[in-house]
């Protein structure tokens, strides 16, 4: 069991257990005092954290909005500037640097894992606002694990360029919840539930004692569910014929992951999961990056 939950946990650089239990954000980083990284604040727990920390403002990169009512609750302000993985565009490097030099310290900036988009994200709008030069940028993106499979963030951190305090000081747009297209925001929900089910393979599909409202039947059908809305998508047809086509494999495997789920077949669950997994490995390989 152990080495083929391994390999599933191969799609994410580095690993983070127990990411469906409420506690310490993963990755937590400093760039510089006051600029900070790391995964996706999602429970009271995490905002308190951010709280402790002194943090006044969370910047969320990631196409899932940051949660605006749990911030309130700790004077913490939220910001969202969704990015891909495959670079940052000018606009939203001058947004991201506007924001650094604008907005209340200290600042947590966060994509979902705090590995690949966030670090970059930070680091191309710190150096936008003067904070920061590009070989820091370059070690903090090493040190935070960022996969050189993701070539744009790494350029985008590489060419960067600091900004004159007219355009850093010129009015900006820093809202709560940005506009994404129903597909990205379908995908990261996904990349949530496939997190859940990782989690829950660890504990043989066992439904956890902190979260006795979590089943891995559940799961397994909500990803199986959300695959299946996504190839109905119109927006879906906008992709190579070859991108479809992988992403109906992965649809496959998703079904049978919930199958063998239903049946309490554990040992065909964790291979169709690795199955999954791998799958989207190769699609985001081959499309995404």
């Amino acid at each position: 069991m152990v080495s083929l939950i391994s390999s599933c946990r191969s799609t994410h650089a580095p690993s983070h257990k127990h990411a469906i239990i409420p506690g310490q954000i993963k990755n937590l980083r400093t760039l510089v005092p006051t600029l900070y990284s790391g995964s996706e604040p999602s429970s009271l727990d995490h905002y308190r954290q951010l709280s402790d920390l002194g943090i006044k403002t969370v910047i969320s990169v990631d196409a899932i909005a940051p949660d605006a009512q749990l911030a309130e609750r700790f004077g913490i302000r939220v910001v969202h500037y969704p990015i891909g993985y495959d670079g940052i565009s000018d606009q939203r490097a001058e947004q991201l640097a506007q924001a650094i030099a604008q907005l209340e310290h200290p600042i947590f900036l966060n994509c979902h894992h705090g590995t690949h988009r966030g670090p970059a994200a930070l680091c191309v709008g710190a150096i936008g606002a003067g904070r920061i030069t590009n070989t820091q940028a370059e070690s903090f993106m090493t040190r935070a694990g960022t996969s050189l499979n993701y070539p744009g963030l790494w350029d985008a951190a590489r060419t960067a360029e600091s900004l004159d305090q007219s355009t850093l000081q010129q009015q900006g747009l820093f809202p709560e919840r940005a506009p994404v297209s129903g597909f990205l925001d379908a995908m990261g929900q996904l990349d949530r539930l496939h997190d859940r089910m990782l989690d829950l393979a660890e504990n043989g599909f066992e439904t956890p004692q902190e979260h006795p409202d979590l089943s891995a039947s559940a799961v397994s059908g909500q990803m199986y569910d959300l695959m299946r809305t996504i190839e109905m998508q119109p927006s879906l047809n906008e992709y190579a014929p070859e991108m479809r086509s992988a992403f109906s494999q992965s649809t496959e495997h998703a079904r049978m992951l919930e199958i063998h789920i239903e049946t309490h077949d554990h040992t065909k669950a964790l291979e169709s999961l690795r199955a999954f997994s791998r799958s989207c490995k190769d699609c985001h390989r081959r499309f995404r990056n």
